[in-house]
């Protein structure tokens, strides 16, 4: 009998776990279907692909951004406005514990972006964790030539990776946390 509930409780434990969608790590994860992106994706600095965006078109590039708008679109899309932010390697933890740690980025605006994307239906679109104002997003896109009416670069989008409000972190957070 204890063999049996020791493998429930075991099994349990697997299912609810699951993978983690949010990277609750030290260090960036990408997910399975977010490796080949992560591999030959670029970060390079915000002011550089404003100067210049035909000078990246070839290049894909990987940012994050925190949705300052979301506005959909009459194909079934939505326009994403977003706030650049720089990824911070060495995430933010509460404990010692990988599970405390949380994605982070700076709290400083790099600039102004926006992309075009079609949402995963489910959680990024329904629920209080869909894609929303205050949402962090990684992109993987290319500069199109176009900025919004903001200033910024259109990227047109490869791959997205969503995380809501609450699951992840920028530096005004470090005074709480431990590194």
């Amino acid at each position: 009998m204890k063999r049996i509930y020791g493998a429930a409780l075991l099994l349990l434990a697997i299912l609810g776990c699951g993978g983690n969608p949010y990277g609750y790590a030290r260090y960036y994860v990408p997910l399975d279907e977010e490796e080949a992106y992560a591999a030959e994706a670029i970060e390079p600095p915000y002011t550089d692909v404003v100067r210049d965006p035909s000078g990246f078109a070839d290049a894909l590039i990987g940012w994050f951004g925190v949705v300052r708008e979301v506005v959909p679109q009459e194909d079934g899309s939505v326009l994403l406005r977003m706030s650049q932010r720089p990824h911070i390697e060495r995430h933010l933890c509460s404990e010692r514990s990988e599970s405390s740690c949380r994605v982070t980025v700076s709290e400083r605006d790099a600039g102004p972006f926006s992309v075009r994307v079609r949402l995963r239906p489910g959680p990024d679109t329904e629920g209080a964790n869909r894609v929303q104002r205050e949402s962090l997003i990684k992109v993987y896109g290319r500069p199109n030539g176009d900025y919004d009416s903001t200033g910024g670069p259109f990227l047109s989008v490869d791959y997205y990776r969503h995380w809501p409000r609450g699951q992840y972190l920028d530096t005004t957070a470090q005074a709480l946390m431990r590194r």
